[in-house]
């Protein structure tokens, strides 16, 4: 079985993540073309680049070597056939929606498609009544990037907060205007250390975060990010406020009972907050939280998820 990720972007290294463990422990082979290796600073691992492909070299590599095209946010309207000026072949396909519904972007094209819909297990479900799969997005926990550096015995711990940009839209900005001005007045207080994160590539961003003791990923859209994601594996405590329909998303696709998040809205936050790190109990919850996604998002888990999708096509 071969494969082939199309995307306009790296949105976020989730195609490469995916095509990556599904190479390294699926059974498949697996490859990645993405367009625009860079969108601003956001930089990440790429494996493709077809803007500096020739034209044969992309011909092949979609209609003749894979078996499989899946498709990431866009189908027909991707870059690549607009470069190449012809359609989508007749394949076996997936179209994977990475992104909400509302964000701007119209999906009419991929909504009205025969293709089957894959969508990611976090609010977007909601959004997304016609999608046949719910996946998970992937953090390889075994890979060398999610070992934690030994944490400082310091009793003013590292809290990390990676926000996209701070455009107030929530769910891009992963709350800013609301979590930002509490870190900085605790980091004033000299109760925390406030590690934000921003204007990284991906590489540093990581690198980073494993020196964190407490992670912050967002508290107002009710769901959550792969930064919680990535965080969680490191084993390191994380915020998010996921909600009910969320909460049931998760649990439903991984069969657990329970969740590794520390939940706080905009309103309990700061005291949430000032609890954990008065209690020096975040390394406990860090423990917690690693052993959580070595059980329910393992790379046998993620692998699984995504090797029912390609055999039900």
């Amino acid at each position: 079985m071969k494969i082939l990720h199309l995307s306009d972007t790296t949105l976020s290294g989730s195609p490469i993540r995916l095509s990556k463990l599904l190479q390294k422990c699926g059974g498949v082979e697996s490859r990645h073309l993405v367009w625009t290796p860079t969108v601003g600073y956001r930089t990440f691992e790429t494996d493709l680049v077809g803007r500096e492909m020739q034209r044969d070299d992309l011909h092949h590599w979609i209609y003749e070597w894979a078996d499989i095209i899946h498709y990431h946010n866009r189908w027909r309207r991707q870059e690549v056939f607009q470069f190449l000026g012809s359609p989508p072949p007749k394949k076996k396909a997936v179209i994977q929606i990475h992104s909400p519904r509302h964000e701007g972007e119209s999906f009419e094209d991929e909504a009205r498609s025969s293709i089957p819909l894959a969508i990611i297990a976090q609010f977007h479900v909601r959004e997304w009544p016609e999608a046949s799969f719910v996946v998970p997005n992937v953090v390889d926990i075994e890979a060398p990037e999610y070992r934690r550096i030994q944490p400082g015995l310091s009793k003013i711990p590292v809290v990390s907060y990676a926000p996209s940009n701070w455009n107030a839209k929530g769910w891009n900005d992963k709350g800013f205007p609301a979590v930002a001005p509490v870190l900085k007045k605790m980091k004033l207080e000299n109760f925390i250390r406030y590690q934000q994160i921003v204007s990284r590539p991906h590489k540093d961003v990581m690198l980073l975060k494993r020196l964190a003791d407490i992670g912050i990923d967002e508290i107002v859209t009710g769901s959550y990010h792969l930064s919680s994601l990535e965080y969680l594996s490191l084993g390191v405590p994380c915020f998010a406020n996921l909600d009910d329909e969320t909460t049931s998303v998760v649990k439903e696709l991984t069969g657990a009972d329970t969740l590794p998040w520390l939940k706080a809205d905009k309103a309990s936050f700061p005291r949430i907050l000032r609890e954990l790190v008065k209690s020096q109990m975040w390394q406990v919850y860090g423990d917690r939280s690693r052993a959580w996604m070595e059980t329910h998002w393992s790379p046998a888990f993620l692998v699984s998820q995504y090797r029912e999708l390609y055999e039900s096509l």
